[in-house]
């Protein structure tokens, strides 16, 4: 019964403590998934705000790169029309077969659209519509990338306005190959895997300026047949609203998606001088979060060893405190002095037998000191605090197995008794009062005097059916004991002798 007690007590502890550790882990394991999706979300910004910062210079350079060279033409215009050629063809047989300043060929249009070119670059004119971006010059216009049959790689053709004759309009036209501004492109390259192409908003057609392989610059794809495909189906929704955005015209925009298990930041900025094209700028991840993921990595690892000590040292606090509550029940339910159980104790676990049986069998004891005040008195409350310590060491021996044990009181003790038959316990009982007897005490100033008790008990169900009923019967029994002289045992029910 006193380990029921226990028990109970110990598995309601176990329980709020499981219950705490289910409470902690649930809210490390939140707060762990909260801080390793915020500095996911920082490593995006961060890798789109870099990649933004490096297309947005690859354009630049674009732009400069395409501004020299429309203020070249506009210095050749200018230097042709002040020498006021009449003959174009002349004029174009003059200088057709110069080199020029990185273009690849050069021609002129008259006022008729006559066009002043070899056989091939007027196929070309025909091909790309490049005599309406030639109309549109004021004072200079450019054509899209195309491709040149002369050259078999990515050209754009630029066109600038000049006079000629009697203030006749005429155009100017050099074809630069792509590659001139790839170039520029290049050099920006933060690394292998860092991939930048041309790209039509309308048409979503590609002209890769640099990639990992040097002999991918230059190509042409379409981004509806190449990596739109790839991207992986929960991110592309986000990246058709990032190509809507180009195609609404917002000069730059940023997206992140995955292919398979590799994250991209992509960032395109719009070309002043390219209508409907964009630098687009790809870079892996991992190429720019490096530093981020690292401190990632320690952050995850910081919270790991703080979650493994706090576990710890949350386990080493509960074992403590385990060992802190059994030593206080420990004194809440056992005599501090003969460490049998307290009165208050003893009751509750004998209430608790009573209650779970409907006839309980068994026997109570109530057992006294003979004379214990005579023991303090002459020999002092030190001897006779260890007098009751050895009574309560035979108490146990005698009956601790099959019964409970209590200091009732300064010399009283109860023991409650079950499952041992009328004739063992008598044997239990003639032993004990043999037994006491070998408690001696000696003082220099006394003889040796031994102790003796006196013990009455009570059966249920045969002499009472409820605990309180059966303390009567055996306190009775005691007290006839007592009168018969003490230093032995009776029986409730027993006649006086």
């Amino acid at each position: 019964m006193k380990r029921m007690i226990t028990e109970s007590g110990e598995i309601a502890r176990r329980g709020s403590f499981f219950r705490t550790m289910l409470v902690f882990l649930v809210v490390c394991g939140f707060s762990t998934v909260v801080m390793i999706t915020s500095i996911n979300q920082l490593i995006k910004q961060h890798d789109k705000k870099l990649t933004g910062q490096i297309c947005g210079l690859v354009a630049e350079k674009m732009n400069n790169s395409i501004n020299y060279m429309t203020i070249s033409a506009l210095n050749m215009s200018a230097m042709l029309t002040a020498q006021e050629h009449n003959d174009l063809q002349a004029l174009y047989d003059v200088f057709k077969d110069l080199e020029g300043d990185g273009y690849v060929s050069m021609g002129l249009i008259d006022s008729g659209g006559r066009i002043y070119a070899t056989d091939t670059e007027i196929e070309e004119f025909k091909k790309w519509d490049l005599m309406e971006v030639a109309r549109v010059a004021a004072p200079v216009s450019i054509s899209a990338p195309y491709r040149s049959g002369i050259t078999g790689e990515p050209v754009f053709t630029l066109f600038s306005k000049m006079s000629y004759g009697a203030n006749k309009d005429g155009r100017l036209f050099l074809t630069y190959p792509l590659r001139e501004i790839q170039k520029i492109a290049y050099t920006e390259t933060l690394a292998e895997e860092t991939e930048i192409w041309l790209m039509n908003a309308e048409s979503d057609n590609l002209i890769q300026c640099a990639g990992g392989s040097k002999y991918e610059i230059g190509s042409w794809a379409n981004a509806k047949l190449t990596f739109e495909r790839q991207i992986n189906p929960e991110d592309r929704e986000q990246y058709l609203e990032w190509k809507k955005d180009m195609s609404n015209g917002l000069p730059s925009e940023g997206v992140n998606y995955y292919i398979d298990n590799v994250s991209y930041s992509q960032v395109y900025s719009d070309i002043n001088f390219m209508k409907g094209w964009y630098v687009v700028v790809r870079i892996p991840s991992s190429v720019m979060s490096s530093t981020m993921e690292q401190f990632r990595s320690i952050v995850l690892i910081f919270a790991s060893f703080l979650f493994v000590a706090t576990l710890i040292l949350s386990l080493v606090t509960h074992r403590r405190d385990l060992a802190d509550r059994a030593m206080l029940e420990n004194l809440s339910i056992h005599d501090p002095l003969t460490d049998v159980m307290n009165r208050r104790a003893f009751d509750m676990a004998v209430q608790n037998h009573f209650s779970r049986m409907l006839r309980p069998e068994c026997a109570l004891l109530f057992i006294d000191v003979d004379y214990f005040k005579q023991v303090n008195d002459r020999f002092g409350h030190d001897a006779g605090d260890k007098v009751l310590v050895r009574f309560a060491s035979l108490l146990k021996e005698l009956f601790g197995e099959n019964g409970l044990i209590s200091r009732y009181g300064g010399d009283e003790f109860l023991v409650f008794v079950k499952d041992m038959d009328r004739n063992k316990l008598e044997e239990k009982l003639d032993e004990m009062n043999s037994r006491v007897h070998d408690i001696k005490l000696s003082s220099p100033k006394e003889e040796e005097y031994s102790i003796s008790c006196s013990i009455g008990g009570a059966f249920s169900p045969n002499d009472a059916n409820d605990f309180d009923e059966l303390k009567t019967c055996a306190d009775a029994a005691l007290y006839i004991v007592k009168e018969r002289g003490r230093d032995g045992h009776g029986w409730f029910g027993e006649e006086k002798q």
